[in-house]
């Protein structure tokens, strides 16, 4: 069956869908943190990237997880190497343009991308997705940092009953500069692993805050006990 869907990817307008599908299998386990309920995958995407998925159970409300991405000034207290986020524009509940700094290690130099995230919640599942895609050219560049060309970003908070959600953080991207460096190529393989993890870790601590899990929005259907 894989193989019968492979072969009408490639004959196909739904291709790149069929083939990500088809590259599912690839995914190899990197990190396996049983106390923390932490799993990381990793695998090289079509177009040659590094991608991870990182996958944890929490438990909390769906709109928990919205009320700690609205609060973009906390973000880089617990996303990885994240060292500032602003608000662009916030075109509906539902997309947002977001500006943030990643720091790297030295000698490297700091990242900066511009991203355009999408809020979804299905409605038979309720799973809420929030998908972010750069958009380089939204705002002009900053001298003191590399821009990021590509960004792509997947989150997803399934209810699983009990009030517990799976979450499943996904992700790759071009950080832009040069990348034949060592030094590039080392903090690329370290952080393939290294950012869902953390970013996941401390999502488990901060998402129990009151101020989030008091949160509730007209937009985001809670399930049921």
């Amino acid at each position: 069956m894989r193989s019968v869907r492979c072969l009408a990817a490639a004959a196909g307008v739904l291709l790149a869908l069929l083939t990500d599908a088809c590259a599912a299998a690839d995914w190899e386990l990197k990190v396996a943190d049983g106390p923390a309920d932490i799993q990381v995958y990793v695998r090289t995407t079509e177009r040659g990237y590094p991608q991870f998925k990182g996958v944890t159970k929490i438990k909390s409300t769906l709109s928990a997880f919205v009320a700690l991405f609205r609060d973009v000034d906390n973000m880089p207290n617990w996303a990885y190497r994240i060292r500032e986020v602003r608000t662009l524009k916030r075109v509906s509940d539902a997309e947002v343009y977001a500006y943030t700094v990643n720091s790297l290690p030295f000698p490297l130099h700091d990242r900066d991308a511009i991203v355009r995230s999408i809020l979804e919640q299905d409605s038979h599942t309720l799973k809420v997705t929030i998908k972010g895609s750069a958009v380089p050219d939204y705002v002009p560049r900053d001298d003191r940092y590399v821009r990021m060309p590509v960004v792509e970003s997947f989150w997803s908070f399934t209810p699983l009953g009990g009030d517990i959600v799976e979450v499943v953080f996904q992700g790759y991207g071009d950080p832009g500069g040069s990348l034949s460096s060592g030094i590039m190529a080392w903090f690329i393989q370290l952080s393939i692993s290294e950012a869902p993890y953390y970013t996941l870790l401390n999502m488990h601590k901060m998402i129990s805050r009151p101020e989030y899990q008091a949160a509730k929005y007209a937009f985001i259907k809670e399930a049921g006990p």
